[in-house]
């Protein structure tokens, strides 16, 4: 019997269901936002990089 009289909580979610909801609400939330904002993630090419650094060297 439980000292205080009350009852013991039944149905706690474990450790690693917690961390599948936490996961999929950030990637369900990030999807959201991508698709409203579209971001532009086109890496340019490296080509254009190694000019960069050598312009900025030389100034």
């Amino acid at each position: 019997m439980n000292k205080f009289g009350g009852r013991q909580p039944t149905g706690t979610p474990s450790l690693a269901w917690s961390c599948v909801v936490v996961i999929a609400s950030l990637l369900a939330g990030a999807s959201v936002v991508h698709n409203i904002f579209k971001p532009n993630l086109e890496l340019p090419p490296a080509e254009r990089m190694g000019e960069t650094r050598r312009s900025t060297e030389e100034g």
